[in-house]
């Protein structure tokens, strides 16, 4: 019975393993510090206490985490734990997932001292640059159309701006209405008239 239980339980590992390999990353390195998942560059902006472990970055890697600006690989009971934060003048996320806040992390979430790495996500740094660029270049572009097909909305509304308006005062001397007073709006084009009844306060 012992022997039946142990080479199911080699199976088991060994049906495990292949599960593991089959859905594992692709982790090459270029340099000690450059390397390569699954086809996209990143950098090891820091080893503390050697944390980085090819082997089990390729097992634990997932493509969610491709989304951010850095990826902190800490462990805790023999077990590499990824978790991502964006860069610290990104708007996306919660304050708290910003690179910014990484020692609160390791304060709060990881074992005292334990050994971690830092891998920089170029990619993401190379698409946020040409998405800015891409939207600026697109803002002026539309700025330069409305300003080159519509020559003459552009001037009225200029004009418009600048229009004046004059007030004149008419004071009212009837014994019942001694406190009011008229005032009448007279535009430019002396067109329209708006007239308006002010009353004073009795002190």
């Amino acid at each position: 019975m012992n022997s039946e239980k142990k080479e199911r339980r080699e199976a088991q590992l060994a049906k495990k393993a292949e599960t593991i390999k089959a859905y594992a990353s692709d982790v090459q390195m270029n340099s000690e510090t450059e390397l390569l998942i699954d086809g996209h560059p990143y950098v090891i902006e820091k080893n503390f206490r050697d944390g980085f472990d090819i082997e089990k970055l390729k097992e634990r890697f997932s493509q969610i985490l491709t989304k951010y600006d850095y990826i902190v690989g800490d462990w805790g009971y023999d077990q590499l734990r990824l978790h991502g934060f964006y860069a610290s003048n990104s708007k996306k996320g919660f304050p708290s997932q910003s690179i910014n806040h990484l020692q609160d992390y390791l304060l709060e979430y990881c074992n005292f001292g334990c050994a971690y790495f830092i891998l920089h996500n170029l990619d993401v740094a190379k698409t946020t640059k040409k998405k800015t660029n891409h939207i600026n270049k697109k803002k002026k572009k539309e700025l330069g159309k409305n300003t080159q097909k519509n020559p003459k909305e552009n001037d009225k509304r200029k004009k418009a701006q600048f229009t004046e308006k004059t007030f004149e005062v008419h004071e009212r001397t009837t014994e019942k209405n001694k406190d009011q007073v008229t005032v009448s709006t007279i535009k430019r084009n002396n067109i329209r008239k708006r007239h308006f009844v002010i009353r004073q306060k009795n002190e």
